[in-house]
């Protein structure tokens, strides 16, 4: 194992810009194909890699490399190649890319202590995506090479280097079916998934390790209020009432919080929340929505739905009774407005839409959606955001004109994954066991937690409860199978345990983003191929 290689590798990846959602994508994409066809394996087996396309706008590949062995047995090393932007970096933007040069300009700027000490020691790499992570690129790809180059191993090795993790995950969740048709070709059965996103520390002798990882989900909410004059507010229905005490209901409500397997997820937070007038007149907006994210560990999207639900409808009875009484007040009677509340998840209007609508609803529809998309790739909307569009266009086909609060969910969507939930032999539970007695030769131990908290896409190895996701998931998300889309048939087939091992990364998307060398060109590689070697059984 050549480790000094890894090093090499890094810093030649760090180099080339791949921010991800663009075309730069593209650049790291041949860094890793040209690298992988050197090995003197993969020029005997040309058939044993190559570029599988995502069909995306972006012209993105995932590449793939297998290492045949013995038998059936397969370990998939996975990592992702893309980095978020550097313009956080400000001024030093163009060294963000160069670790070496990066650390000499920082060397005249006022840090933290924890981070001048960083900057004067030579264990540390600044520099966007060193961490983040393509120092889990670079080892991966040694660690590949490394076992091509053995002679009638026991099973196999399939390297999985992956776009647009930072964004929608579509590399990942296009290799779904690419994992599905490698096993039948080459007849592989996988023992362990590995990737190596960074981990943090609390202790410096102490590192962590992952066997799940924490799913995402992120609900939208529109209400439609009625319009009228602010002279005449109590003729109309101001949707800014009912969204902002939803807002108030559901930020850091700890319903949605999940507790499992010692692991406490954090609680939903709202992302946006704004009405829709877009010129300043003196009329209530007709309509207000917010979309929130949502990280849960059990919560179905059929559970986590299901209480959106009753918090918008107990507001929306609240919003009722405080204008009533208002109302009271202001026209001294006894009269009562005549709203009535109403909330409906999306697939329930766009069913009603259909029925009243029939083929000129879907041809205007699909024709929306179609101008979306473009403008998507124009930047001039965010897929979030494109969902109120379709929204509104649903209920112009809904034969009630009354205000209503409609729940959806825009993507990404991330499914919980965790170990517990799948069978896994006596080697994989024990991988705590094996990692803490490898890392012993480094005087360091290693936690094991149970969900990575980072978002990872990890989440597209397994489906749990597919019953509670896949329904409430494809018929509530306006742009599903349009613009969006998880391939859950095959999904469910997968059923991969995880793990995930990686080097020590601190400040990550920020312009102090570093990564631990000794855990880069030792540790963490050493760790890898040990576990490896005992699952496999070398």
């Amino acid at each position: 194992m050549n480790y000094k290689k890894i090093e090499e590798i890094l810093l030649d990846m760090v180099n080339i810009k791949s921010d991800t959602g663009t075309k730069l994508e593209k650049d790291i994409e041949k860094y890793i194909y040209k690298y992988i066809s050197t090995f003197e394996y993969f020029k005997n087996n040309k058939n044993h890699y190559g570029r599988f396309d995502v069909n995306d706008e972006f012209e993105r590949k995932v590449i793939w490399a297998l290492v045949k062995g013995i038998g059936e047995e397969t370990i998939v090393l996975l990592h992702h190649h893309d980095v978020v932007d550097s313009l956080d970096y400000g001024k030093f933007k163009k060294y963000a890319y160069s670790p070496k040069e990066l650390k000499k300009q920082y060397k005249t700027l006022e840090f933290s202590q924890e981070i001048k000490e960083d900057l004067n020691s030579n264990k540390w790499y600044f520099g966007r995506g060193t961490a983040d992570m393509k120092a889990g690129a670079a080892i991966q790809l040694e660690i590949l090479k490394h076992y091509s180059e053995k002679i009638n191993f026991n099973g196999n090795i399939l390297l999985l280097s992956v776009p647009d993790e930072e964004n929608l995950s579509i590399g990942m969740r296009k290799s779904i079916g690419l994992l599905n048709k490698l096993k039948d070709k080459f007849n592989l059965k996988y023992e362990l998934l590995i990737n190596s996103e960074p981990h943090t520390r609390k202790e410096k002798e102490v590192g962590t390790i992952y066997d799940g990882s924490v799913g995402k989900i992120m609900p939208i909410v529109y209400v439609k209020g009625f319009k009228s004059h602010i002279g005449e507010i109590f003729s109309g229905f101001n949707p800014l009432l009912i969204l902002s005490k939803i807002a108030i209901n559901i930020e850091t409500n700890m319903d949605f919080s999940d507790s499992d397997l010692g692991e406490v997820s954090p609680p939903p937070t709202w992302i946006y929340l704004r009405d829709f007038k877009k010129n300043y007149d003196v009329s209530v907006p007709e309509a207000a929505g917010g979309y929130f994210s949502i990280l849960p560990l059990k919560q179905t999207p059929k559970e986590i739905l299901n209480k959106i639900k009753h918090i918008c409808e107990i507001t929306f009875k609240e919003s009722i009774n405080i204008l009533n009484n208002n109302y009271k007040i202001y026209s001294k009677d006894n009269a009562i407005l005549s709203w009535n509340p109403k909330v409906k998840f999306f697939n329930e209007i766009y069913k009603e839409a259909k029925v009243n609508g029939k083929e000129e609803f879907e041809k205007e529809y699909k024709e929306l959606i179609k101008k979306l998309k473009e403008d998507i790739k124009k930047g001039k909307i965010n897929i979030p955001n494109s969902n109120f569009i379709l929204i509104k266009k649903v209920l112009e086909y809904t034969r009630s004109n009354d205000p209503i609060v409609v729940i959806g969910i825009s993507p990404p969507y991330y499914p919980p994954v965790s170990n517990e939930n799948l069978d896994v032999n006596k080697k994989i539970s024990n991988i705590k066991e094996i990692i803490n007695k490898k890392s012993k030769e480094f005087g360091e131990s290693y936690d094991l937690k149970r969900y990575f908290m980072g978002i990872s896409d990890l989440s597209y190895t397994s489906l749990i409860k597919g019953e509670e996701v896949v329904p409430y998931i494809e018929e509530n998300t306006p742009i599903w199978n349009h613009i969006y889309e998880i391939d859950f048939e095959n999904l469910k087939q997968l059923r991969i345990p995880v793990i995930n091992i990686g080097p020590w990364g601190k400040d990550l998307h920020k312009m102090t983003e570093r990564v631990y060398m000794t855990d880069v060109v030792n540790n963490t590689p050493k760790l890898i191929m040990e576990v490896v070697d005992k699952v496999l059984s070398f």
